[in-house]
């Protein structure tokens, strides 16, 4: 039978964080918790126990449910209140890991609810971690982030410093989502202290990923991808770990994709640049896009292995997202038809669990794919336009299920993709795709340095230059004036807004001086200037009505 004291020096070596010690205790004792019976004294508090150690890295996932499935609904009322709590606690663990949040949410609110009327705070300090867990995958960043300061100050008042430092990472990454990022990073740092003697590896490797997710959102593509390579060595000394070693191969990949489009911005500018110099490109563009291409291709092989992983685990949110990035990526390359495929079976994905921040990416990718192919004149005539309506119904969709998640980002992104589809040359309505762009442009506060921030530019640019139908205009937003002086510019500015307001204002003279406060002389000079208004006659020369 399994001995009250083995589940005493289990839960020290929990909260001391000694995971590889606990982990050899736990095996050694696997044929004890296996023979567990429901009536044996502590089975349920044994229960806890292990659904805490598969939690942290211990491979007893199965034996956990095993030992679920002899505690049925019928006989539960015999299981004492304290250990009523570990067996909710278990089944939560459970539920979590078939990604059912609902569920998992419902047990851990049972749980909670019991540590308040029978106090066992380190249940209660547990309960509330998982519970920010599942209420961040959900998107629900603001409840996350209360539930877990809440676990953090149980923690801290029973002493248990380590546990409110693994809490603090999860702090940390909800001020992050928010856009704090200066005390997301500080925060990171004190855990990463507290911990850095432990062999708590998914807690290290995942202070290394936030790292490289702070990087990459202040766009230092390099540094976010050294941080990912260092949380994949933590997570590769463990085999029970592969699904936190799929989720920083999946972020590594991004680093390396967001790392290919710069190249191919900076490569792009430079083409630009030479043309309107009537200079050839320089020779070293295709070395750049050889390093782009090879980015990408790098991008690819570590999202098929998080991908792999994924799909072994039955984890759809992350197999989703890995198929969201290869959607990207395929677009990227041209693949318009894989790329358009791994976009379809990440919004099935995530239609699945109700995932509403994977269905919203993957409505993003398909909304891009069928611009895509709009822009691209792809297929028939009358496809043409086909493609331009999905392209909307997917961005729109996108916008609908970004409002159901707390993902101020994702709101953000699904704007910009909106904004960029009503401005494609089918839709062509520059003044809502500029409210779009506003909305975007709120969301992102502070957050503006990586790739988002740059497709929020790209749409203001689109629709700055898509609105200006005067060559002159367009030249001069690019500051493009050749040996024009300013004072000459200024005085063609001039005579093209003078002009464009007597249109506007039914060709009346009085209506354009009053509008823009200058003389009615003026206005019918420069327009006579521009051969739009004839010479006026003398009064006594007009023919009499």
């Amino acid at each position: 039978m399994l001995s009250s004291e083995t589940l005493r020096q289990l839960a020290t070596l929990l909260e001391e964080r000694r995971i590889g010690a606990g982990i050899a205790l736990l095996e050694n004792c696997r044929t004890e918790f296996a023979d567990t019976q429901p009536d044996d004294r502590c089975a349920a508090e044994a229960l806890g126990c292990l659904a805490q150690w598969v939690d942290v890295g211990f491979e007893g996932a199965e034996l956990l449910a095993e030992m679920l499935e002899r505690f049925p609904k019928a006989g539960r009322h015999a299981v004492p209140l304290k250990g009523y709590v570990h067996l909710r606690l278990a089944e939560a663990l459970a539920a979590m890991r078939q990604e059912n949040l609902p569920e998992a949410l419902r047990h851990l609110e049972i749980a909670l609810s019991i540590c308040d009327e029978v106090p066992d705070p380190k249940v209660a300090a547990v309960a509330n971690l998982w519970k920010a867990r599942c209420l961040r995958k959900a998107g629900e960043y603001d409840h996350a982030l209360a539930v877990t300061r809440r676990g953090i100050r149980v923690a801290s008042e029973i002493g248990l410093a380590k546990m409110a430092a693994v809490m603090r990472t999860l702090e940390s990454w909800l001020l992050f989502q928010k856009g704090q990022a200066k005390p997301a990073l500080a925060m990171l740092q004190e855990a990463e202290a507290v911990l850095r003697k432990t062999d708590d590896l998914i807690t290290l490797g995942n202070i290394q990923s936030a790292y490289g997710r702070i990087a990459l959102r202040e766009g230092r593509y390099d540094h976010a991808t050294q941080y990912f390579d260092a949380s994949i060595a933590i997570f590769n000394e463990r085999a029970a770990l592969e699904g936190y070693l799929a989720r920083s191969l999946t972020n590594r990949a991004q680093a390396k994709r967001f790392a290919a489009l710069q190249l191919r911005r900076s490569i792009d500018a430079r083409r630009e640049r030479a043309r309107g110099q009537s200079k050839r490109p320089r020779e070293d563009d295709s070395g750049q896009l050889e390093r782009m291409h090879q980015l990408l291709h790098d991008a690819q092989a570590d999202l098929a292995r998080a991908d792999a992983i994924y799909k072994r685990m039955g984890n759809h949110h992350g197999a989703g997202n890995a198929d969201v990035n290869l959607a990207s990526i395929y677009l990227d390359l041209g693949d318009l038809d894989k790329a358009d495929e791994r976009a379809q079976e990440a919004f099935h994905l995530g239609a699945t669990k109700a995932d509403y921040l994977l269905m919203c990416r993957a409505r993003l990718a398909e909304a891009m794919i069928a611009n895509a192919r709009f822009e691209d004149q792809i297929g028939e005539s009358g496809e043409v336009s086909r493609f331009a309506q999905l392209a909307h119904d997917c961005a729109k969709e996108a916008v609908d299920l970004s409002e159901r998640t707390e993902s101020r980002r994702l709101r953000a992104q699904a704007h910009v993709c909106h904004g960029l589809t009503l401005i494609n040359g089918f839709f062509n309505n520059m003044e809502a795709a500029r409210a779009s762009c506003g909305r975007a442009e709120e969301y992102l506060d502070n957050d503006r340095h990586d790739a988002l921030w740059q497709e929020v530019e790209l749409l203001r640019a689109k629709i700055l230059h898509g609105g200006v139908e005067d060559p002159n205009l367009r030249a001069w937003s690019q500051g493009e004036v050749g040996d024009r002086t300013l004072q000459e510019v200024v005085g063609d500015f001039e005579e093209l807004v003078i002009r464009r307001v007597w249109e506007r204002e039914d060709r009346k003279v009085l209506r354009v001086a009053q509008r823009l406060s200058v003389s009615p002389k003026k206005v019918r000079r420069v327009l006579r200037r521009l051969g739009v208004m004839e010479e006026e006659r003398p009064i006594e020369d007009r023919p009499l009505s």
